[in-house]
């Protein structure tokens, strides 16, 4: 049984666009309106029926076995034939003609597409080439239909849903327990999880700007360096620096007639130095408390060779941290004990204002 529609005007989609012209037969199909076929067909489409082939005529075949409807599409434009094969009742009983002409005019579609796609493939096809005319015909007509194809809006696409998460096997390792969806949190958002807070100061590397003065009154040194600190196992913070400080010594001598005599020495003191302390987080601060010991060579610029020495020290310190930008505060007090030229012993203090960043 054949059945072949009046020509329609061209949908509006494809308007002013010449379109080729389309022969389409239904056979065997006594599930199907062939005449609703066509019709829908033609204005999806937007082609002009034609009730002859010929050969520059698209030939689409529709037949039925069983359930399955099979789309054949013969196109001597492209020079090639296509097919489709689906069962439509699998997309509801109410509409199978409506389904099975849209399945028959996006293969048309497609087949035309692939002059543009392809317009000279590596393996020509076979049959007589068509004229250009028809060519550029088709695809006029697709550009014009493809340019003109509605984007479905974002706001009306409902997210998919979540999957659930799969059943925990044993030996699986203990995952990060999720948060519910929070108030004007969409459900679709990916969950925030419970995971361990990480230090808001981890490793940091500074540079120190430091004094350092003898409250006995043996003089001042000034001076600076760089310093590397870190936070480990939540509790624990540890920092090695390494200093230089200029500044001068007083040295006092005590005469065995009892009068006293003080002597000025200008000195450099090069030394490294080493903390383990304890820390805790408030905010954006950082603050550590512990000991530590700094050791290096003192050289006196009117002096004998340079004295090696160590100092035990108490240490306070105090970090804030800006994003990536981190200003360290530090304090330092110990207790010296050099003899030589000059004679230092007694309790020093010293203060370091850092700058630096967070790695």
């Amino acid at each position: 049984m054949s059945f072949c529609g009046a020509a329609l005007a061209l949908a509006p989609r494809t308007a002013g666009a010449a379109v080729p012209p389309v022969h389409l037969e239904v056979e065997g199909c006594p599930s199907l309106d062939a005449k609703s076929v066509q019709r829908i067909f033609s204005a999806d489409l937007g082609t002009t029926a034609t009730s002859e082939a010929g050969p520059e005529v698209t030939e689409v075949i529709i037949s039925c076995e069983g359930n399955r409807v099979t789309v054949r599409v013969r196109d001597p434009i492209s020079r090639k034939t296509v097919k489709r094969s689906f069962d439509p009742k699998s997309f509801g009983t109410q509409a199978e003609s409506r389904i099975v002409a849209i399945a028959a005019s996006e293969l048309v579609l497609a087949s035309w597409a692939e002059l543009s796609a392809n317009p000279e493939p590596m393996v020509p096809p076979e049959g007589p080439p068509p004229s250009e005319s028809a060519v550029e015909t088709a695809r006029s007509f697709v550009r014009a239909r493809t340019s003109t194809e509605p984007t479905p809006s974002v706001a009306t696409v409902a997210p998919a849903p979540t999957p659930p998460p799969p059943a925990k096997e044993p030996g699986d390792a203990e995952q990060p327990e999720a948060f519910p969806p929070t108030e004007g949190q969409r459900a679709d958002e990916p969950a925030r999880l419970h995971q361990p807070s990480k230090p808001l100061v981890a490793d940091r590397v500074t540079a120190i700007v430091s004094v350092r003065s003898f409250f006995e009154g043996h003089g001042t040194l000034w001076g600076g360096g760089a310093r590397f600190g870190r936070e480990r196992f939540g509790v624990v913070s540890w920092a090695l620096d390494a200093l230089v400080e200029n500044g001068v010594l007083i040295e006092h001598d005590q005469k065995p007639d009892g009068e006293e005599t003080v002597q000025d020495h200008h000195a450099t003191s090069a030394t490294v130095g080493g903390w383990l302390c304890f820390y805790a987080h408030a905010g954006p601060a950082t603050f550590r408390g512990g000991g530590g010991l700094r050791a290096g060579v003192l050289t006196l610029h009117d002096g004998p060779i340079p004295a090696v020495w160590g100092w035990p020290m108490l240490v306070a310190s105090q970090t804030l941290r800006f994003r990536a930008l981190v200003v360290d505060f530090s304090g330092e007090m110990g207790f010296a004990s050099l003899s030589g030229k000059p004679s230092l012993q007694g309790t020093w203090a010293s203060g370091q204002v850092g700058i630096g960043i967070a790695l």
